[in-house]
């Protein structure tokens, strides 16, 4: 396998990687085999390191990139749907200051509408990041050519950096109603 496509495996590897440790580690335990004990222990310890550096991202407001050089930029409908939950809270809040049900059910719906188009758009970053993610993976393993296996593994990387963009929305969401 080429370095492209260790790097394109790595989250999927990293955990078959992961459960081999355990199960030499635990083969060790068994028969009392201290250097089993140890590699098993040392495999599974890298496989979570390389699990990390697999998942690390970062994002600013609209744009992810990912440890590999994978870049993202979130679907506009992303960026409109943030916009109007953020706008429609805003009147449902200054409606409900000031009385004015109107505006209040004004607000409502346009932060109604801001959530559909948000999951609108996530979910179409998401299906592409994962399309592009699984393209690139399946053309960078069956082509020789290294241009080819370096076009593919943008594709792959630039579907990762989708999908890692989805998850820290959902996340950031999670931990905001916590």
């Amino acid at each position: 396998m080429s370095e492209n496509n260790n790097t394109q495996a790595s989250t999927l590897g990293s955990v078959s990687q992961g459960v081999a440790g355990a199960v030499q580690r635990g083969i060790g335990q068994l028969t009392g085999s201290t250097k089993d004990i140890q590699d098993g222990t040392a495999r599974k310890l890298d496989a979570e390191e390389e699990n990390e550096r697999s998942h690390a991202s970062a994002k600013l407001g609209s744009v992810t990139a990912t440890a590999e050089g994978g870049a993202h930029v979130d679907n506009k409908d992303r960026q409109q749907g943030s916009w109007n939950q953020t706008v429609g809270s805003g009147k449902q809040f200054v409606g409900g200051l000031i009385g004015n049900e109107s505006l209040r059910a004004q607000g409502r719906a346009q932060y109604d509408e801001g959530v559909r188009q948000e999951t609108s758009g996530q979910a179409s970053d998401l299906a592409g990041g994962y399309a592009d993610r699984i393209g690139g993976a399946i053309g960078g393993t069956l082509n020789n050519d290294k241009d080819e296996q370096e076009r593919y593994k943008k594709q792959h990387d630039g579907g990762k950096a989708a999908i890692r963009s989805v998850e820290k929305d959902l996340q950031k969401k999670a931990d905001a109603t916590e």
